[in-house]
């Protein structure tokens, strides 16, 4: 093999290993949404996380509005009729100060939200991926929106203490996370659990990879940022044929506001809605009767001769959303006001709508929690804008596709790794790279394989070896291929002198022009696939040692 050929060879493998090295972003942290039991034996629908010392059980939901996190306490503000055991599981838990030895108040009083809370810290394990002290969080000294936000809530707003101090321990490469709720409704078997990711997205989960994406605008009334134009509304008969509830007016269009903390489906202007039941028939059971159950204030019907289609939602003549009926009209999901389980009353059926009027009228419509059981929404904080996706309710478990997305909004799937911890000290910064030891949460449903600190260690130590060796390698082959020439033109100019003739000049320069082409010269697939391996052949060895917040 020509030395040439070699050295073109090794600098490509150099040049692949060190952009490799160098683009790999952080691998995004996954949670997973499903039924989660509390302590009071209730099964309640979210993200698992644990508080205090001994850990107390808590499903907790994503709200893309709050920059704080806000659990409850035992009095969570239920409506009258509650028992304390129901209210636990309305509220997705309680955390109770008495039953924690690791508490200690906050001294700083967090406003970013403007919401009256006892501010505490203490041990915080979110599922088995992360685990922070001194975790800072919210008691809610009343309910946060009524019943309309029902559960514990995980901030993620755009100035989101929990993403903010991950980015800077460099656990996620963006302030970007992405939520599918999951198919909660129909039969057992179609069900499937949803996903919460922390700087990235499943792109399993993307459906035909057709989406939509704008800027997160907090101008209007929209507290996420994430305000859509519905410029159509169709219901979708098993028999193929569709039906507008804009009526062929094609001109009006519905302003809302995408909340995926909020219950129900959506709320909808009452001249809308007014349409829609006049299309589906059946028997309403009127505005008075409505779920006081997860799905609050949302509207009940008689089970026979309900609407058995699906309904469409377009958004801006960029992508429809299409919401299956077994997620559409559903027995009412309701706690029992006495022993807090969640039961299904099968003597109506829910639609998760809540027709808004009177003197609600002029309110911003909202699309809430359920619509994700058919969509999926990316929000990257850094970048300010959101995408939405039609969601493959096949994707996402075992299937999944986990993309990083960086600050730009770029999309990969080469990540690196790191173990990590925080500690208490006013920037919220690691001050060391050591995992620390500590148990998992008791809610934990599943568990991820991790490579130790030395392993991690070892992983980077080999990359930096292995350009090096590279570098030495190249670095012979050219000194090598210039003895190579020096040796041909001395032979050459020799031979010449003795025949008493000049030798012959080339057009350009001394040497033929040896022509690499790619079909000649080796792949190194071996060499790409190995490195390959060694960058991203890792798990989530995600566990933070403390929490401190800089304001």
């Amino acid at each position: 093999m020509y030395p040439n050929l070699i050295l073109t060879r090794c600098l490509l493998l150099w040049t692949f290993t060190s952009s490799t090295v160098a683009a790999c972003l952080q691998k995004p942290l996954s949670f997973a949404i499903q039924d989660l039991e509390l302590a009071n034996k209730a099964n309640v629908r979210g993200i698992s996380l644990g508080i205090g010392s001994p850990l107390q059980n808590i499903s907790i939901l994503a709200s893309a509005d709050y920059n704080e996190t806000y659990i409850y306490g035992p009095n969570g503000y239920c409506e009258s009729g509650f028992s304390t055991t129901a209210c636990m599981t309305f509220r997705g838990g309680a955390y109770s100060l008495d039953n924690s030895s690791t508490k200690i108040t906050a001294t700083t009083r967090f406003q970013s939200d403007r919401i009256d809370a006892q501010w505490m810290k203490d041990t915080c394990h979110l599922q088995s991926n992360i685990s922070l002290e001194n975790f800072a969080f919210g008691i809610p000294n009343k309910d946060l929106n009524q019943a309309y936000v029902s559960q514990a809530q995980l901030g993620l707003g755009r100035n989101s203490s929990l993403l903010n101090t991950l980015k800077k321990a460099e656990r996620i490469s963006s302030r970007a996370y992405s939520i599918f709720w999951g198919l909660a409704s129909g039969p057992v078997n179609q069900q499937t659990p949803g996903s919460l990711i922390l700087g990235g997205f499943d792109q399993s989960l993307a459906g035909n990879g057709e989406n939509f994406t704008a800027a997160l605008n907090y101008k209007s009334n929209c507290s996420t940022g994430m305000l859509v134009t519905i410029n159509d509304m169709s219901l979708n008969w098993p028999n193929g044929s569709d039906m507008s509830i804009f009526m062929g007016s094609q001109s009006s269009v519905i302003q809302a506001c995408i909340a995926p903390h909020f219950a129900g489906l959506m709320t909808m202007p009452f001249d809308y809605w007014n349409n829609m039941r006049a299309l589906i028939g059946g028997t309403y059971l009127g505005d008075a009767m409505r779920s006081k159950g997860f799905n609050f204030f949302t509207v009940l019907f008689e089970p026979d001769g309900v609407y058995y289609g699906d309904l469409t939602i377009s958004l801006q003549n960029g992508i429809s959303i299409r919401i299956p009926n077994t997620q559409l009209v559903v027995p009412e999901p309701l706690i029992n006001q006495t022993t807090g389980a969640v039961v299904q009353n099968t003597s109506v059926r829910n639609i998760p709508i809540n027709p808004i009027q009177n003197i609600n009228e002029n309110d911003l419509p909202v699309i809430g929690r359920l619509f994700f059981s058919s969509a999926m929404v990316l929000v990257n904080h850094d970048s300010q804008e959101f995408t939405l996706w039609q969601a493959d309710g096949k994707g996402g478990g075992e299937r999944a596709q986990l993309r990083v997305v960086d600050e730009s909004g770029g999309i990969g799937d080469v990540f690196c790794y790191g173990n990590g911890s925080l500690n208490g000290n006013s920037t919220g910064m690691p001050s060391s790279m050591v995992p620390s030891a500590t148990s998992a949460p008791a809610l934990v449903s599943h568990s991820t394989a991790r490579l130790s600190g030395g392993a991690v260690g070892g992983i980077v130590i080999g990359v930096i070896v292995a350009l090096a060796v590279i570098s030495g390698i190249c670095f012979f082959l050219f000194r090598k291929r210039q003895r190579h020439r020096a040796e041909a033109e001395g032979k050459h100019t020799e031979a010449a002198t003795i025949e008493g003739m000049k030798p012959p000049t080339p057009p350009y320069h001394s040497h033929p022009n040896f022509r690499h082409h790619p079909a000649e010269m080796p792949t190194g697939d071996d060499e790409k696939v190995e490195l390959e391996q060694r960058v991203t052949e890792l798990v989530d060895p995600v566990e933070l040692d403390s929490w401190e917040l800089r304001r």
